[in-house]
């Protein structure tokens, strides 16, 4: 079990790695991606989620 987690986070930081330096690499491309590719990636997982809940209980409940 810790060799799995010892995994995971090399796994991370070596993520973690590549993305600082692409960022620096690319610094107008990666401001974009933080301030408006991350809010509109959350607010679609978001929306997901609420329609895989939402549409269920809909034709449960027959509102559709």
């Amino acid at each position: 079990m810790i060799s799995i987690l010892k995994s995971i986070h090399k796994i991370g930081n070596k993520f973690d790695k590549c993305a600082e330096q692409a960022a620096f690499h690319h610094p107008i491309i990666a401001e974009i991606g933080m301030f408006i590719g991350v809010p509109i990636f959350i607010l679609a997982v978001v929306t997901i989620c609420t329609m895989i809940i939402a549409f269920p209980l809909s034709l449960l409940f027959g509102w559709i």
